[in-house]
């Protein structure tokens, strides 16, 4: 196979440029992309992860295939599934309190980043307070983009973090679920939203939490690393620290089950381990997972109850939700000692919120 173009990279928070070296791995879910290693680094500096070096910008759409699981997504006409109306649920119910949480009334205008073929929209255009929404959403990959645009969603094709086509101050919420992690300037991207956001809106991102105890003891075999497409891993505290740099105040943040990386766990594993074995791309489908099937229920639902588990005894998961508000005024805006105070632990007075949103498992 072609041997990948790669960029080495400085920290893309605080760009210093010195690491130590955190774990390795290689592609397991996709035969067409890449079969050489990765190398996951931390910052010396602010702590973050990040990919070094990781594939260069030119190369997504061969790291990202045609047969990419996000973009395959749509079930068109077809009966959901008792997995589906149960994702269907959870992400209603997640919508619902999100738009209560905001406080106001009247239209809710929501952009959905990397919004795919418009599944999520779709669901949340039907929950209870499906009336109020204006769904909105921005994807890379035009064919996906123009399958959420036939489901009736305004949709831009794009990388968010260059776009100039959507309005800044014009959204009332804005869900980057499990995309920051994938984009190779993530400050850039969270500014971007920063500036998007209408006062007091909220910037919710969901991404990988690398400080959790099956990514520290799977180390290159965690789901989570999803090589060669994440690039840049986040824990609370350097989660903390973007929201400072971006002028937004962290009011929410949950550690979430993620049952589809314990399925890309023990696929990962088992393949480095039993490397002539068939049988566990049958057993833990790294993309068949997604499909609606009596296994993927079970599995679903299984490691749903282990990260649950994992939630009460450690108080965290592989996995975190984190709500970012925008001040309502410019005398509301964290300072840099605010920022700092963040960065060290919950400053005085500090309204950060942990809940508990889900019962089911996170979509990728």
């Amino acid at each position: 196979m072609k041997p990948i173009r790669t960029v080495q990279v400085p920290c893309p928070q605080c760009e210093a440029t010195e690491s130590r070296p955190l774990w390795s791995g290689r592609e397991h879910e996709y035969e067409n992309t890449t079969d050489e290693s990765f190398d996951f680094v931390r910052c010396r500096d602010c702590g973050l992860v990040r990919l070094d070096p990781r594939p260069e910008v030119s190369e997504l759409s061969r790291i990202y295939p045609p047969n990419y699981y996000a973009y395959n997504l749509h079930a068109d006409d077809k009966r959901p599934s008792l997995t589906d109306r149960m994702k269907i649920r959870l992400y209603q119910r997640r919508i619902e309190n999100l738009v209560g949480r905001l406080g106001t009334s009247g239209k809710v205008r929501v952009l959905d980043v990397g919004c795919a073929d418009g599944r999520l929209l779709d669901w949340y255009r039907e929950s209870p307070v499906g009336d109020r929404l204006e769904t909105h959403g921005i994807e890379m990959d035009a064919h996906a983009a123009q399958v959420a645009r036939r489901r009736g969603h305004r949709v831009v094709t794009g990388r968010f973090e260059i776009d100039k086509e959507l309005e800044a101050e014009s959204f009332d919420l804005i869900l980057a679920a499990h995309v920051i992690e994938h984009v190779d300037a993530p400050t850039t991207f969270a500014r971007r939203a920063a500036e998007l956001l209408a006062p007091g809106g909220l910037f919710v991102v969901a991404t990988p939490n690398w400080d959790s105890v099956d990514a520290r003891c799977l180390r290159g075999n965690w789901g989570g690393n999803h090589f060669p497409r994440h690039w840049t891993l986040y824990d609370e505290r350097t989660m903390r620290d973007l929201a400072g740099r971006i002028g937004l105040e962290v009011s929410r943040l949950e550690y979430q089950p993620n049952p589809i990386f314990w399925v890309w766990s023990c696929h990962s594993w088992l393949r480095d381990h039993l490397p002539e074995a068939s049988w566990p791309e049958s057993v833990f489908p790294p993309v068949g997972i997604f499909r609606s099937s009596t296994q993927s229920f079970i599995l679903l639902t299984a490691f749903t109850v282990l990260d649950s588990l994992l939630r009460r005894l450690t108080g965290r998961t592989a996995s975190m939700a984190v709500e970012l508000r925008r001040p309502r005024s410019a005398q509301e805006r964290p300072t840099p000692g605010d920022r700092r105070r963040a960065v060290e632990g919950r400053a005085p007075g500090d309204p950060l919120q942990r809940g508990t949103w889900s019962t089911r498992g996170t979509e990728h």
